[in-house]
């Protein structure tokens, strides 16, 4: 059994653990807050583009021919842009987007026989892969909260001018998308080409009737707006997973608090079981002393 003092060095060292994990939690709130309302600030401008680019398409512009919009006949290099987080501590966020991403990219390459790149935005993403030896296209950390419109803007023009130059056939970001408040889910979409159903929300011609006045033409508009489209979705989709990442650190840390608090309490009563043993024995010892000396 441990001695007394072992046990004090026990507590201490769980209590300052517990100190760490409540910071910790404190500060992925905090950070899970600020991911929150740039996405909440963001997503109008997202409807808003979306919208327009639907009224667009209900003039029939979606027939016109454009480089983003074009599906390859046979489809066989694959980019696959994976987002992951640049540290741990935060439960199983950072394997469920590897673990789907490895599946998809094992469907693709055993079933179908696609070759697929892995552009990894993430430390644990890329230590993984380098750990399994697998390759990887292209690896970035993730900027994580300081990640801002300009940066999207660079990786999508980065991944339109790999698929429109024929470097890559399709283009799929692999991250953690925001279902409900609490509820995040590990998911793989689309990004190129874009497919028009994809594109924006669907709106019956019947109920169509905001009339614009284009200049230059609807045309040139249409095709300016796509790689706007689609920066913004990679924008929000880095968020997204911010804010997941940091939801699940946060439940993560609260969980090794509670725990910690739960160890310190057994700590606690194992340490006064220990010295109330060690007050017994005195006192027993005392006693038989004094009954020796009758």
């Amino acid at each position: 059994m441990a001695t007394q003092r072992e046990i004090l060095k026990r507590i201490k060292s769980v209590k300052n653990t517990q100190k760490i994990t409540k910071t910790m939690e404190m500060v992925s709130t905090a950070k899970m807050k600020k991911m929150q309302d740039r996405i909440t600030m963001s997503k109008p401008y997202g409807e808003k583009l979306e919208t327009i680019i639907d009224h667009l398409r209900q003039t029939g512009v979606e027939d016109v021919y454009d480089p983003l919009m074009q599906e390859r006949p046979d489809p066989n290099r694959i980019l696959v842009l994976m987002i992951t987080g640049n540290r741990g501590l935060c439960g199983g966020f950072n394997t469920r987007v590897i673990d789907n991403t490895i599946n998809f990219k094992n469907k693709l390459t055993i079933e179908e026989g696609k070759e697929v790149l892995i552009y990894s935005m993430g430390k644990k993403g890329s230590n993984y892969f380098k750990f399994i030896k697998e390759p990887i296209y292209k690896s970035v950390l993730n900027p994580e909260d300081k990640f801002k419109f300009e940066d999207a803007s660079k990786l999508g023009e980065e991944l339109i001018n790999l698929f429109v130059t024929g470097e890559v056939d399709e283009v799929y970001v692999s991250y953690t998308k925001i279902m409900t408040r609490s509820t995040q889910k590990a998911t793989i979409t689309r990004l190129l080409p874009l497919k028009p159903e994809s594109v924006a929300i669907q709106e019956s011609v019947e109920d169509f009737h905001v009339e614009y006045i284009f200049e230059p033409n609807p045309y040139k508009i249409f095709s300016s707006l796509l790689p706007l489209y689609i920066k913004m979705k990679l924008y929000l989709a880095v968020l997204e997973s911010g804010f997941s990442e940091n939801f699940a650190r946060r439940v993560a840390m609260k969980n090794a608090t509670d725990a910690a608090k739960e160890m310190v309490r057994d700590l606690t009563i194992t340490y006064n079981r220990a010295r109330q043993a060690k007050i017994t024995k005195e006192i027993s010892e005392i006693v038989g002393g004094a009954a020796a000396l009758e």
